[in-house]
């Protein structure tokens, strides 16, 4: 065996020793804690991964998976209880920050860690193959502090105590089925190793009982693992309606201004917040049936019409410009530096006509027309019904004020 591999009789050694309570690994665990929960609360990933690097349960776990392994029942235990412990302290603690923390509201790296999938009980398997590979070297390796990054045991135990907090129990219980996954595979995966690498039994056992406690790894397994594949299914059938919606909105939707976007499985509705004149109940229908064409015809479409008085700033505006940039189909990779400017400069007034006249304005459509090699744009602006020969005068002269500010050449049209 290599001079820098520990023998199997080492490598038992090495993880049994590190299985102890020590005052001082409840220290860490708290700084640990505290980190992660600022993390946590800050939506900061940085903060997480350096709460993670130093992340002490990893040794608990690969304790666990080496006891049942080689069927060493007091090692079992005494991985499971300090396991057990050190989850607790870690909830208590996180609980604790989260009652002193005057910042209490669900930041998104919260959310993440409450709907565990099959990727994660993935990601757990391959950091614990891992983690035993780095634990069988004698010279000191990044690879356990790199798995604990990977397979993120502590951060749900802060969404665990920030679920008590908040008394959000379907969030406690995603974030605890979350840390059971990781547990588990990783557990599995080291109870595999074990095996592979036939690291003795610390006991006489035959047959009978080396398959019964195979059998038992196999159940544990399927048993965790069956609602991540339940999980993992709706998220790819959200993220898959998510697409459509989007593609509905960048291509149907276009002529309009749509601030936000929210579609609701268990509801069955597509929401959209739009920024000017609702369409009326003819329009509404046709959009309605091209719901159709993009596969959300079960969808429900909920229109909200955003008036000027109601909150509403530039933020909102800019990011609803970056979407539609982002979404927009570039119909050849040799696109010029005028086509691309011309493009904005008529979104910059798009944007501008229905902050100044959004209860007169219905849709504003955008177009590049190519004559004998030159580039040219269009806009037609679509009024309202009730707009006054006053009102529509106003939109004409603004939109006229607009485009003379353009350094392109683009015609208008309004009409109703």
């Amino acid at each position: 065996m290599a001079s820098g591999t520990l023998t199997n009789e080492e490598l038992y050694k090495k993880i049994s020793a590190s299985i102890n309570i020590k005052k001082e690994n409840f220290v860490i665990l708290i700084c640990v804690i505290f980190i992660a929960s600022i993390g946590l609360n800050m939506n900061s990933q940085p903060i997480l991964i350096g709460a993670m690097l130093i992340s002490p349960l990893m040794a608990p776990v690969q304790g666990l998976g080496l006891g049942l392994g080689v069927f060493d029942s007091r090692l079992t235990m005494r991985a499971l209880r300090l396991l057990v412990l050190e989850a607790l302290f870690a909830v208590v603690s996180a609980l604790l920050y989260f009652w002193l923390s005057p910042l209490t509201y669900a930041s998104s790296e919260i959310l993440a860690r409450t709907e565990p999938t099959v990727w994660d009980a993935i990601i757990a398997i391959l950091g614990g193959t891992a983690g035993m590979i780095g634990a069988r070297q004698k010279e000191a390796n990044n690879i356990v502090p790199g798995v604990a990054i990977a397979t993120a045991l502590m951060p749900p135990l802060c969404v665990m105590g920030y679920a008590i907090y908040t008394q959000d129990w379907g969030m406690f219980f995603g974030s605890g089925y979350l840390f059971l996954v990781n547990v588990a595979f990783i557990t599995i995966t080291t109870f595999i190793v074990v095996r592979l690498l036939h690291l003795n039994y610390r006991i006489s056992v035959d047959n009978k009982m080396e398959k019964r406690r195979h059998y038992l790894m196999i159940v544990m397994a399927v048993l965790i693992a069956i609602p991540s594949f339940i999980s993992a299914g709706n998220l790819i059938q959200t993220e898959m309606s998510q697409q459509r919606a989007k593609g509905f909105v960048a291509n149907v939707m276009a002529d309009y201004y749509i601030l936000n976007q929210k579609i609701d499985e268990k509801q069955q509705t597509l929401t959209l917040d739009l920024l000017g004149r609702k369409p009326d109940e003819t329009e509404l229908k046709n959009l309605a049936q091209k719901l159709n064409e993009y596969h959300l015809g079960d969808y429900q479409l909920v229109i909200n019409q955003v008036a000027n008085n109601e909150t509403m700033n530039m933020q909102d505006i800019d990011h609803y410009i970056d979407q539609k940039m982002q979404n927009q189909t570039v119909p050849n990779l040799v696109t010029t530096k005028t086509q691309a400017s011309l493009s904005e400069s008529m979104r910059e007034i798009k944007r501008q006509l229905f902050l100044d006249h959004s209860n007169q304005i219905k849709k504003v459509s955008n177009d590049i027309l190519t004559t004998n090699g030159d580039e040219t744009g269009k806009m037609t602006v679509t009024l309202a019904s009730d707009v006054t020969k006053t009102q529509q005068e106003e939109i004409e002269e603004s939109l006229e004020k607009l485009i003379s500010k353009a350094d392109y050449t683009i015609t208008s049209e309004l009409k109703k």
